[in-house]
């Protein structure tokens, strides 16, 4: 227990740190989260543990103790003996100093991930570094999913409206001082409109370069369509390929299905396996219901074969969907699904983090404050110019690209949804997870429970997954790190 010839040795997870070092594996198909709570790491002479923090052993590797973070930023260490008494001795608030090497460096690891905290430090979310625009090029799709929010009308943006949307981003984002940029590719099938990405994100890189501003972009698609010249593009332009991928073929065909009826998993398949092949890994978005839900374990073993990223989102009710509701967690079956699932990952453990990966729109990847950037720093541009806070409202737009500041007019208007923070969440309050739910999907809230501030009608799932994520991600650090 105190052999004091092994140094402190603490694992953290690497969240942000896809296949290929891409920031990927927070990513998602709508308004990811994005304001964090960081730890002020400004000199000070004395440091104390973090008094919020919880520990769950793992009785099967007695050597190694995880540590849950309930404030942030970072859910998860994973400490070796000789690292749980150096943060056991921050009990009293004591300096860095009169410390071995080994020891400074553990230490400045667990203050970077708040599990030591500066002597009366204020704790504060910083606002996001990244302004974020959903680009609708088309409405028009050749598949018929069924949980598909979008009336599928034969509407398309025009080049004008694709250029003048650029130009408004980056205009925004000098105006609001945010030193990045993401745009996402999206409709409808995107693909449809290639020629149209082409000019656009010519355009975007000419703005990037003329602004100083940093320039992300990913192309959402349904991956029926993919074929060798876009791989070739998106590949030479940096841009990230996101790919829905609902289970593995039939587990697939039962929600995403072509306009006629006919399966479309053969298609997505091959997309899949091409892409891998010129070096390009699609992040996989995968949607649950009570539909696929059966076969989720088979799908994730076939992703963990192809070592591809991976997110799963919940089915959330809209006016346009058939014929398909969301999974029962009271359900026998329901649990004895997700139980196989960890199990599966727990045998056969990713090198990329989970962290973000499991638990819908809500992130372990970072503790924040909202569930995501709608209505804050969240951008839906529609083909005809009009702006929208989520690409589920784009019935509701709220101003336009005309405006002077149409990210001012979006966050003030008090018309469609609104994105409370956390902590204006009373049933939220005592809960222990609350900085990494956030309270789940508003939108959802809103319909299901009548309030936007209203807890996510999926917290009763969330909460039966959140323990078991961490406890998967602590022996998958352990299995692959230590």
């Amino acid at each position: 227990m105190n052999n004091t010839l092994l140094p402190p040795r603490v694992l953290l997870a690497q969240p942000n740190q896809g296949i290929n070092n891409s920031d990927c594996s927070n990513d998602c198909d709508c308004a990811c989260a994005l304001d964090t709570l960081p730890v002020s790491l400004a000199k000070s002479p004395l440091w104390q543990r973090n008094p919020s923090l919880r520990i769950f052993p793992l009785s099967e590797m007695s050597d190694w103790l995880p540590v849950y973070n309930p404030r942030g930023p970072q859910p998860l260490a994973v400490l070796n003996n000789e690292a749980w008494e150096l943060l056991h001795s921050y009990q009293t608030p004591r300096p860095f100093q009169a410390q071995t090497p080994a020891q400074r460096a553990a230490s400045w690891q667990l203050a970077q991930a708040g599990f030591i905290l500066p002597s009366q430090a204020e704790i504060v979310f910083t606002p996001p570094s990244l302004l974020t625009a959903w680009l609708h090029l088309t409405d028009r799709c050749n598949l018929r999913c069924n949980y598909c929010y979008l009336p599928h009308h034969p509407q398309t943006m025009p080049v004008e409206v694709a250029l003048q949307a650029v130009e408004s981003l980056f205009n925004t984002a000098q105006k609001h001082h945010y030193p990045g940029v993401k745009i996402k590719y999206a409709g409808g099938e995107p693909l449809l409109r290639f020629e149209l990405i082409q000019k656009i994100h010519q355009h975007a890189l000419e703005a990037a370069h003329r602004t100083g501003i940093r320039l992300q972009a990913v192309l959402l698609t349904n991956g029926t369509l993919i074929r060798e010249e876009h791989l070739a593009y998106l590949r030479q332009n940096q841009i990230r390929l996101m790919i829905s991928l609902d289970g593995i073929g039939r587990w697939h065909d039962v929600q995403r299905h072509y306009a006629g009826g006919q399966a479309s998993f053969a298609q997505v398949e091959q997309s899949i396996e091409r892409s891998l092949a010129h070096g390009l890994s699609p992040h996989i978005s995968l949607t649950l219901s009570e539909k696929n839900l059966p076969g989720l374990p088979e799908s994730i073993g076939w992703l963990l074969e192809r070592d591809l990223t991976f997110s799963l989102n919940f089915y959330r009710e809209n006016d346009c969907a058939s014929a398909i509701r969301a999974f029962d967690i009271e359900s026998p079956q329901t649990r004895q699904i997700l139980e196989e699932t960890f199990a599966l990952l727990e045998a056969k453990p990713p090198k990329h983090s989970l962290l973000g990966a499991l638990t819908d729109r809500a992130s372990f990847t970072n503790s924040h404050q909202h569930p995501c950037g709608a209505g804050r720093d969240y951008l839906v541009i529609r083909p005809d110019g009009r702006i929208a806070k989520c690409q589920m409202e784009m019935h509701l737009p709220v101003t336009s690209l005309r405006a002077t500041d149409p990210l001012l007019e979006l966050r003030q208007s008090p018309n469609g949804l609104q994105n409370p923070s956390i902590l204006q969440k009373t049933e939220c309050a005592r809960c222990e997870w609350r900085f990494y739910c956030a309270g789940g999907c508003p939108l959802l809230a809103k319909r299901v429970n009548g309030r936007f501030e209203a807890r996510s009608p999926y917290c009763d799932i969330y909460r039966f997954l959140f323990p078991r994520l961490l406890n998967l991600e602590a022996k998958r650090l352990i299995q692959t790190l230590a």
